[in-house]
Formats: C-alpha cells, sequence, structure tokens
C-alpha cells in the first residue's frame, strides 16, 4: 500500500514539474484572482471489473474564492492504464470543467497486488505550485475462499479470510448445519472429521474452498 502510495507521489511529482513549466505562465497571467484554489475529480463508475473497462473523468477547477475557473491547464495522472487524452494539458471550460476516459486492461489490473488504484488531478496555481486531488479507482476482484479455525472440543471457531472484496458467503459445516455469519461459531454433535465448506461471492464470480476439520471431545489443537 506505501509503495504504491510512492509510485503515485513520484508520478506526480514528475509530471507536475512539466505541467508547472507550460502552464504556469497562462495561470498568472489572469491575475491574482483567476489563480486555481482546488480541482475535485469525479469518476463514473467508481470500480472495474479486474477484466478491465473504462471510466470517465471529470475535473472541476475553482478559484481561490471557489467560483468555477474557466481556462485552467489540468493534467489526470494515472496510475495504471490509458488516458484518451494521452496525458495532455486540458483546458477548462466556461462551468470550470475538463472531461477525459481513462481505459485498463485485464493484463493491466492483473500486474497490481491491491484492490485498487489510483488518479490524480493536477492543476498549475498563482503561486506557482500544484493544486492535486487524489482519486481511488477500486477494482473489482472475483474472491478467493479461505477460513481458519479454533476448535474448543466441540466448539469451533470459524473465521472466513477470504481474498477479495466479498459480499455473500455460506459455509456448510459437513453435518447438515449451514450459516451465513462471517465468522461462526458451531457446536458439533459429536468428534469426528468433517468436510466444512464455505463458499464465498461477489458481483463478479463465486469461489470454495473445503477443509477436512478434525473435531475433538475435549479441547484439542486446532489452526
Amino acid at each position: 500500500m506505501i509503495g504504491t502510495r510512492r509510485i503515485h507521489l513520484v508520478l506526480v511529482a514528475i509530471v507536475g514539474a512539466v505541467l508547472l513549466g507550460v502552464a504556469a505562465a497562462p495561470v498568472l497571467a489572469q491575475g491574482a484572482e483567476a489563480a486555481a484554489g482546488s480541482v475535485t475529480v469525479q469518476v463514473t463508475p467508481s470500480s472495474v471489473p479486474e477484466g478491465g473497462g473504462e471510466v470517465e473523468l471529470f475535473g472541476l477547477v475553482r478559484d481561490d474564492r471557489g467560483r468555477p475557473l474557466e481556462n485552467a491547464r489540468l493534467n489526470f495522472l494515472t496510475q495504471t492504464g490509458s488516458l484518451g487524452s494521452g496525458g495532455r494539458l486540458l483546458t477548462t471550460g466556461p462551468d470550470g470543467g475538463v472531461t477525459d476516459r481513462l481505459t485498463v486492461t485485464a493484463a493491466e489490473l492483473a500486474a497490481l497486488e491491491e484492490n485498487r488504484f489510483w488518479l490524480a488531478a493536477a492543476v498549475g496555481s498563482g503561486g506557482r505550485q500544484l493544486v492535486t486531488e487524489d482519486v481511488a479507482v477500486r477494482i473489482q476482484r472475483q474472491p478467493e475462499a479461505s477460513f481458519k479455525y479454533s476448535p474448543g472440543g466441540l466448539l469451533v471457531a470459524f473465521r472466513d479470510v477470504s481474498a477479495g472484496q466479498v459480499t455473500s458467503r455460506q459455509w456448510d459445516f459437513g453435518d447438515g448445519t449451514t450459516s451465513t455469519r462471517q465468522s461462526p461459531a458451531h457446536t458439533f454433535a459429536e468428534p469426528g472429521h468433517y468436510a466444512v465448506t464455505l463458499r464465498v461471492g461477489n458481483s463478479v464470480g463465486t469461489d470454495e474452498v473445503t477443509r477436512l476439520v478434525r473435531v475433538f471431545g475435549s479441547q484439542g489443537a486446532g489452526e
């Protein structure tokens, strides 16, 4: 997570240096009242499937009095994927806004360890500084089912440790009983070995894992 953040900040610093050299003069020429005070970014949709897709970007620049700033020069920056603008400077309209489009592929998303990536917008201010806004775009990954358990006699505590964004889960304890809780505790009727299955899912897909759990008549070791 820290590494991703550092990469993002390096991107901002590098592109920002170019942006200042190119865009500072036009901004300053508008006078102090026209200086960029803030920039906000809207991403639609706010997430992309792991198979890739497109998101629409809208950047809104306001001056230091909170008014929409026309003719501001803005860069969209991205940690991954390709921008429709090619990363060029874009000029805001009368409403202070500017649009762009980001396309990401399955291969690009697979190379990321986290379930999100970063976008940013940067605009030169009258003080020869960058005004930036960072936005995280969530990656809709299919979950990978996994669980741990800690027996305490016939009572066994289960813990869902599945990877990814889980929105539904179903436990089958192998004795005819089930649960939809995230981390249930279950009391078995008698000692023995039980095939316990956890099924997890989200809007992208489902996954399941089955483990043979040994249940002791008295307190025993687990994992």
